[in-house]
């Protein structure tokens, strides 16, 4: 009985930190998301085709599936990759940073080049639906990864009383509540998108 109310206390106690401390590293990632995505409309012509033809052979890739299949596999490389931003994030929160930034510089480039092709308002209309869903479940995966990362930084200088383990369950638990149903609705959106549209 004892061990089970510690347990809980101890859960309240890394809920209450985590809802504390979430909201500046959400701030700061979508300050760097937006500082990226800039930077990527501003990329030279060069640099904007080559990362468009890059994108354009990965849809491409999927043009054979069918509406299932497609579903299914976007879904499932989108939680792979926000689950490894999450883990990855205990190496000093360097590589869910570096996610963050290289997926606004790519959205800048190819809202660029669709806005070059047929004006503002359509490329804006382009990018809108994977903005709604999968950047924001991005944005969340990669802060409970920074969050994680700063965790381990201050455990190291013993100024941090979280267990890392306890802080990767929460996480995780954080993550399957809130980012993996972005996940799914942006899986569906896309499939609709790459099936339907030009």
């Amino acid at each position: 009985m004892c061990a089970a109310l510690s347990s809980r206390r101890r859960v309240g106690i890394i809920h209450n930190v985590f809802d504390r401390t979430m909201k500046p590293y959400i701030l700061v990632l979508a300050l760097i998301f937006t500082v990226s995505f800039l930077a990527g409309t501003m990329a030279p012509p060069a640099i904007r085709r080559q990362m468009t033809e890059v994108f354009q052979s990965v849809v491409g890739n999927y043009g054979g599936l069918a509406g299932g299949m497609l579903f299914f596999n976007i879904l499932v490389q989108n939680v792979m990759a926000t689950i490894f931003v999450i883990i990855s994030g205990v190496i000093v929160g360097i590589i869910p940073t570096f996610a963050i930034s290289s997926n606004g510089f790519g959205l800048g480039v190819l809202y660029r080049q669709a806005a070059d092709a047929s004006g503002y308002s359509k490329a804006a209309l382009k990018v809108l639906p994977y903005g709604v869903f999968e950047i924001p479940a991005l944005l969340i995966a990669a802060s409970y990864g920074l969050w994680l990362g700063v965790a381990v930084v201050r455990r190291m200088r013993g100024k941090e009383y979280i267990p890392l383990g306890s802080g990767i369950e929460h996480a995780f638990r954080r993550y399957f509540a809130v980012v993996f149903p972005l996940l799914v609705v942006a899986a569906a959106i896309e499939t609709s998108l790459i099936l339907w549209l030009p």
